[in-house]
């Protein structure tokens, strides 16, 4: 499915003229990129929104629609930043970034658990520790998301970066002995067993 979004370019600057934007349920937006001089912009905020709730999680390729008013331009893009008002929920500002699409970028693609660990049918808790990985790739090879077997997972086991670097054709860049999922012991298991351990103990030992 492609993402579009159409933005209008903008002549005005500062903080009055964002305020200005926003009230016309606009958002203040700049493109930029290795090869593209910042140009100011304008998105719709309803628009915007509901681009957003498509994309979800993914680092996915924008079709950006620049429109001088005269003439428009249609761009590949990745969403860099969005600001957004720490208690109206209301976006303050956009970043879009022209990437070079014969040029590798690194962009963070959610994790996706498959399966049910052994672990967790023994009664442990599966804990997904980092719901995103960062991939380095070409624009157009950028994956929806990285998929994690968990099926095999037992209690007291964890699943690290390097684990799954061998199972993925694309490059993944983070700490290779981070943790990305493991399954811990039921509430209360742990300290049971402490205390079995300490009822056993010889006294004075």
């Amino acid at each position: 499915m492609d993402i579009e979004l159409t933005a209008k370019t903008r002549n005005n600057k500062g903080k009055g003229a964002a305020r200005s934007l926003r009230r016309q349920e606009l958002v203040p937006a700049v493109l930029y990129g290795p090869k593209t001089a910042p140009v100011s912009l304008s998105v719709t905020a309803l628009r915007l929104e509901k681009l957003l709730r498509e994309m979800g999680e993914e680092s996915k390729l924008l079709r950006l629609t620049v429109d001088d008013g005269q003439n428009s331009q249609t761009r590949q893009v990745l969403i860099r930043e969005i600001q957004v008002h720490p208690y109206r929920k209301r976006f303050l500002h956009v970043d879009f970034y022209e990437v070079p699409l014969d040029h590798p970028i690194v962009v963070d693609v959610p994790v996706e658990v498959m399966g049910e660990p052994v672990g967790v049918k023994k009664g442990g808790t599966l804990n997904l520790i980092q719901r995103t990985l960062s991939v380095r790739c070409l624009p157009r090879d950028i994956p929806e998301k990285i998929q994690i077997d968990v099926s095999d997972l037992d209690i007291g086991f964890s699943i690290h970066v390097d684990d799954i670097m061998k199972q993925v054709s694309f490059e993944l860049v983070d700490e290779p002995t981070a943790a990305v999922i493991n399954v811990v012991a039921p509430e209360g298991a742990e300290s049971e067993a402490v205390a079995s351990e300490e009822e056993e103990s010889p006294a004075g030992s």
